[in-house]
């Protein structure tokens, strides 16, 4: 109804079918790979070769590069990070495991990793695993990312074993609201900057620790 001239659909499409019915309508942009997010670098760049504006697409990524160089400070080199969700209301703690998927880039960028034992139980999940609230050990780790959705943070230090996980202890806990967990889970270029900005503090104290 909206008769588009482009279509972008990202992670959004999930199946052959669902790429087919869109792309009837208008030329449009799938999945670049098979991680479940793509990293937001080429995203940018498949922007630029669509419309025309690939010099301008490299300008923002040199310029997004530059500003995640300079966050990395020698501290977190091998530090570990990891990017959650607890769903308060389904009791349920939704963690990014693939190194791959687009919202590790940054974690790597900066020159960390994912918790080895959180890749190892990811598997093949399209990126994510979901655990049972008991699992807080999944999110063992020097930073950690983490929205409690539906919930409050005292909804966090109530799961027993939260409060003696390291990032609680060493200063890396961020506890964020939706925008900013969608800003780190489904990243553009934008939204890298902004990300950045709100874990300042956390990345501070982890390359201190």
């Amino acid at each position: 109804a909206l008769e588009p001239d482009l279509v972008l659909g990202a992670w959004q499409i999930t199946s052959q079918n669902d790429y087919d019915m869109i792309s009837a309508v208008a030329p449009t942009i799938g999945p670049l790979g098979d991680t479940g997010v793509d990293r937001w670098d080429e995203q940018v760049r498949v922007l630029g070769e669509v419309l025309g504006r690939t010099d301008d697409a490299e300008r923002i990524i040199a310029d997004r590069n530059a500003e995640i160089e300079e966050a990395a400070l020698p501290g977190l080199e091998g530090r570990t990070a990891a990017l959650s969700q607890y769903v308060t209301n389904e009791q349920q703690v939704v963690v990014v495991a693939d190194p791959d998927d687009g919202a590790a880039a940054l974690f790597t960028q900066l020159g960390m990793t994912l918790p080895p034992a959180l890749v190892a139980e990811g598997g093949a999940s399209q990126g994510r695993v979901v655990l049972g609230p008991e699992r807080v050990d999944a999110l063992v780790a020097d930073l950690l990312i983490i929205l409690p959705r539906g919930g409050t943070e005292q909804d966090l230090m109530a799961l027993p074993g939260f409060d003696r996980l390291p990032a609680v202890t060493g200063g890396g806990l961020a506890v964020v609201d939706f925008p900013t967990v969608v800003a780190f889970n489904t990243p553009s270029s934008l939204s890298i900057g902004y990300a950045l900005d709100v874990i300042r503090p956390q990345l501070e104290a982890v390359a201190n620790a």
